[in-house]
């Protein structure tokens, strides 16, 4: 079965200039997301996409593919994981003659990733009738008891929201947290969607569920490192 690891990683980003490889542990923050797709062992190919030869350069010094330059349509702020993703896939099959049956995709804002879930997720797509296997985080703050802004006051995004008042009454809710999808080729095309109708989730927590997405959590993941919290 052929098995590919794609890595999404523009040069633009609003909060971190350069974010995707900014030194964190004297690494580029990408070398987490392409070493952790090594030592998993379960890839064919290990694929960068990206829109920035810097980039590109970095990626193939660590032993990634970097077989195209992303084009700027689908390399903007509003640039979708799922159109990056079927550009990458087109230009395999059109270029290379080569259809992976199974995409995971590793979001380089999530350094913190176990190996150990890389190879559950694809294993559960396997072995279930899943379209897609996400890793999802509970929800902290519950959009129950959440409110929009409507002229001078606020208005509640439920109007009962009082009755949830204890937590035990507030149906569990899941993001997902980018760290890992593992999903059918087949289904990406059948639903035009990395999800598909039949998402299996695997739940992590505390610092696997890290993503960098401004200064703040840059230097968190820094001192984490600095401070030998963690062994990457």
């Amino acid at each position: 079965m052929k098995i590919i690891a794609i890595i999404p990683a523009r040069i633009g980003s609003k909060g971190i200039p350069k974010k995707n490889i900014q030194v964190i542990g004297k690494k580029p923050l990408i070398q987490y997301s392409i070493e952790s797709a090594k030592k998993s062992k379960v890839f064919d190919k290990i694929l960068v996409s990206t829109d920035s030869k810097q980039i590109a350069k970095v990626a193939k010094s660590l032993g990634a593919e970097v077989p195209f330059i992303r084009p700027k349509r689908i390399s903007g702020n509003y640039a979708t994981v799922k159109d990056v993703i079927k550009h990458a896939v087109n230009f395999l099959e059109k270029n290379q003659s080569y259809f992976p049956e199974i995409i995971t995709i590793l979001q380089p804002t999530s350094p913190f990733r176990d190996i150990k879930i890389i190879k559950k997720s694809i294993r559960l797509l396997q072995k279930t009738k899943a379209t897609s296997v996400i890793t999802v985080s509970e929800l902290k703050k519950h959009p129950y008891k959440s409110f929009s802004y409507n002229k001078n006051f606020l208005k509640p995004f439920k109007k009962d929201f009082e009755k949830y008042e204890p937590r035990q009454k507030i149906p569990k809710l899941f993001y997902h947290t980018g760290s890992v999808y593992s999903i059918w080729t087949k289904n990406l095309k059948k639903y035009n969607s990395i999800f598909g109708p039949r998402i299996k989730p695997i739940e992590t927590s505390g610092i696997l569920n890290i993503d960098i997405d401004d200064l703040y959590d840059l230097e968190i993941v820094r001192l984490l490192i600095k401070n030998k919290r963690m062994k990457y």
